[in-house]
C-alpha cells in the first residue's frame, strides 16, 4: 500500500469527528501546496509534536528506517540521529504564534556519528477550517556543504584575525587553541621543536632521528582544566618506529575519529613512551576522537597540533580534518615568522652587546650604574653609553643615540664611542668634543642620519660638572633633601645637523655630596601613548621615590615604570660620594 494510501485508509477509520476534520486539514494543505509527492522531506506535526504524516522523501533524513511507521511518533523515537531538541523547540513557537520559522541543524547516520548532515527547514502553521491551529508543516532541504562551507570561512575569517597578531611562539600557539576550542575540539596542545622556540636555523628532519618537542600551549574544553596526569609531562621525544613519527616526517596528519574504540595494543603502535602515556592519559579523561597534524612551514617541520573530542561531542569528520589542516598551516606561517624574528633579534641584541661596554670603570668620587634595554624588535639600535676615566680625578659620562634602527646606526653608533674615546684623551671641554664630533658625524654620513648626545665632565676635587648637550633630552638630578630637578642646559643642535659647524655650549653645575646625575636616552621618556614632557614629568614623579635608593635598584625601578619599551632605552646613574 502506498504511503497516500495508508493515509486514505486512516482517515475512513477515524472514529473521532475532531480528528477527522484536522487529517481533511492535513489532507488539504499538503495537496493544495503541492507537496504530497514534493522531492524534498515533508513532515507535518500535531499539537503534541507527533508526527502526523511524512511524505516519501522523508526517507533521506533517516536512510534504513520506514517513513511509514513514524506516525503517532515523536522525531527523537524514530531518527535518533536527529537534532529533535532544536526541532520541537521550534514547533512550539510556531505552535504558539502562528508565525513561520527558519532554522538549521543536524543529523547522522545511525552507528556512524561521522557520516553528518545538514538540513535547512522551514516550518509553518497548519490551521483548521475555524482558524485554530492544528499542527506545524515542516519542509527540509539537504543544506550539508553550504552549511560546512559557511562554518569554514567564519573560522578561518576568525583565525586571520586571531592568530599571529605578535612575533611570539607561544602567543601564536595559544592563539591558534583559542581558535580552534571549542569550536572544532574539545582539547588541544601545540609541540614544537626546541630549534623553533630558540630562534636556531631549521633543517630538514631525518626519518630514523627523535623529534624533541616541548609543549608550549595546552587548552581543555571551556569550563574544565586538564588532568594532572595528561598535563604532566612538557617534553616529548617522538619514536621513529610508531605512527606517529612517521607521519609526521611525511608531513601527513594522523586522523583517528574512533581513538575511544582502539585497544591498548592498538594505542601502542601510534606511540610509545611519554607520548602513548599522555594518549592514555587523554582516554581516561574521555577522549573519543584524535587528530594530530603538523606544523610544517617552508616544507620543514616545525612541531605539531593535537585536537580530540571527548564524550557528549561527535567524532571528527573528514571535512573536521581539513579544517584543521588550514588553521594549522595559518599558524605555522605565524610561528615561523616569529622563530624568524626570535633568530634575527637574537643576532641584532648580540651585535648591539659588543658595541656597548663589557663593565664600566671604576672612578675617584662617583658611584656608578647603568642598564640597557633594547627595544622589543629584530632590528639594532643606536643608543650607548660609556665612562671615561681623564685626568686630574676626573671622569667623563657619556650617553648618546644614533637616528634609526638599522646596521647603519649601529655601525655609526661604534664609531662615535670610538671617537669619543679618543678625544676624551685630549682634555678637551665638553662643548669642544660636541663640536668635534659634530664633524666626526657630518663626514661619516649622509645628510638624513644624526644623533643627540650629553657629555659631562665631573671633577671629583671640587664636586663640580661640565656639561653640554647636543639635542639630548635634559639630565636629571636630584641633591639630597631636595625634589627631582632637570639641568638647565642649552640644547645644542643635533650631532650631524650642523653639517660640522653646530654650536654648543658648556654649563658649570655644582652639586652637593650625595647627589644623582641621571643621564637617559629618549626611550625611557618617550612613547606612540605620551610626548617628551609627559614621559619627563613621570620620571621626575618615579625619582622622587628612588633618591635613597642603592643605585642599581634605582635603575630597576626607573625602568619598571616602562612596560614594553618603543626605543631602546639607556640609562646611565651617578651619585657622588
Amino acid at each position: 500500500m502506498t504511503q497516500g494510501g495508508a493515509y486514505d485508509s486512516r482517515l475512513r477509520r477515524s472514529r473521532d469527528l475532531r480528528l477527522y476534520l484536522v487529517d481533511l486539514t492535513i489532507s488539504a494543505a499538503l495537496v493544495g501546496r503541492g507537496l504530497m509527492q514534493a522531492p524534498l522531506p515533508v513532515l507535518v506535526f500535531d499539537t503534541a509534536l507527533r508526527i502526523a504524516w511524512t511524505n516519501d522523501a522523508a526517507q533521506l533524513v533517516s536512510p534504513g528506517t520506514r517513513t511509514a511507521q513514524w506516525t503517532g511518533r515523536r522525531l527523537h523515537d524514530v531518527v535518533p540521529g536527529i537534532d529533535a531538541a532544536s526541532i520541537e523547540r521550534s514547533l512550539r513557537h510556531v505552535l504558539k504564534t502562528g508565525e513561520t520559522a527558519d532554522l538549521e541543524m543536524s543529523s547522522w547516520t545511525e552507528g556512524n556519528r561521522s557520516l553528518e548532515q545538514f538540513w535547512s527547514c522551514v516550518q509553518f502553521p497548519l490551521a483548521a477550517p475555524d482558524g485554530e491551529t492544528v499542527g506545524v508543516i515542516q519542509i527540509m532541504r539537504e543544506a550539508t556543504e553550504r552549511i560546512r562551507s559557511r562554518q569554514r570561512l567564519a573560522l578561518t575569517d576568525e583565525a586571520s584575525a586571531r592568530i599571529g597578531t605578535t612575533l611570539d611562539t607561544t602567543q601564536t600557539a595559544q592563539e591558534l587553541l583559542d581558535v580552534a576550542i571549542p569550536r572544532l575540539a574539545d582539547v588541544g596542545a601545540v609541540d614544537l621543536l626546541t630549534v623553533v622556540i630558540d630562534g636556531a636555523l631549521l633543517a630538514r628532519q631525518a626519518a630514523d632521528d627523535k623529534m624533541h618537542l616541548q609543549r608550549i600551549a595546552l587548552r581543555w574544553s571551556p569550563g574544565s582544566r586538564a588532568p594532572a596526569d595528561y598535563a604532566a609531562s612538557t617534553w616529548l621525544d617522538t619514536d621513529p618506529t610508531k605512527l606517529y613519527h612517521r607521519r609526521l616526517i611525511a608531513d601527513l596528519p594522523t586522523f583517528v575519529p574512533d581513538f575511544g574504540a582502539m585497544s591498548i595494543a592498538e594505542i601502542k603502535d601510534l606511540d610509545s613512551g611519554i607520548g602513548f602515556a599522555r594518549l592514555l592519559a587523554a582516554r581516561a579523561a574521555g577522549a573519543h576522537s584524535l587528530m594530530v597534524v603538523p606544523l610544517t612551514a617552508r616544507g620543514v617541520i616545525m612541531g605539531l597540533v593535537v585536537l580530540y573530542r571527548l564524550a557528549g561531542s561527535k567524532p571528527f569528520t573528514p571535512a573536521d580534518l581539513s579544517l584543521a589542516r588550514a588553521l594549522v598551516s595559518r599558524a605555522a606561517v605565524a610561528i615561523d615568522n616569529a622563530r624568524l624574528y626570535t633568530r634575527e633579534r637574537a643576532s641584532a641584541l648580540a651585535l648591539q652587546r659588543g658595541l656597548l661596554p663589557r663593565r664600566i670603570p671604576e672612578t675617584a668620587g662617583l658611584e656608578l650604574a647603568y642598564r640597557y634595554i633594547p627595544a622589543q624588535t629584530a632590528e639594532v639600535g643606536g643608543d650607548w653609553f660609556d665612562v671615561i676615566p681623564l685626568s686630574g680625578n676626573r671622569s667623563a659620562l657619556i650617553v648618546g643615540d644614533v637616528t634609526g634602527h638599522d646596521m647603519r646606526a649601529a655601525s655609526l653608533m661604534g664609531q662615535l664611542r670610538t671617537a669619543t674615546h679618543t678625544l676624551g684623551t685630549l682634555d678637551l671641554t665638553p662643548s669642544q668634543v660636541l663640536a668635534r664630533l659634530d664633524q666626526i658625524t657630518s663626514d661619516l654620513t649622509d645628510e638624513e642620519a644624526s644623533a643627540t648626545c650629553v657629555y659631562a665632565v665631573h671633577d671629583a676635587d671640587t664636586g663640580d660638572w661640565d656639561i653640554a648637550r647636543a639635542g639630548h633630552p635634559l639630565p636629571a638630578v636630584v641633591r639630597p633633601g631636595e625634589s627631582p630637578a632637570f639641568l638647565d642646559l642649552p640644547p645644542g643642535l643635533p650631532l650631524g645637523i650642523g653639517i660640522g659647524h653646530g654650536h654648543y655650549e658648556t654649563t658649570r653645575v655644582h652639586l652637593p655630596r650625595g647627589s644623582t646625575v641621571v643621564l637617559y636616552t629618549d626611550g625611557l621618556v618617550e612613547s606612540p601613548a605620551a610626548d617628551i614632557n609627559s614621559g619627563m614629568a613621570s620620571l621626575a614623579r618615579a625619582l622622587a621615590t628612588t633618591g635613597l635608593l642603592p643605585l642599581k635598584e634605582a635603575c630597576d625601578t626607573l625602568l619598571s615604570c616602562v612596560r614594553q619599551p618603543a626605543d631602546d632605552i639607556a640609562i646611565l646613574l651617578a651619585r657622588t660620594s
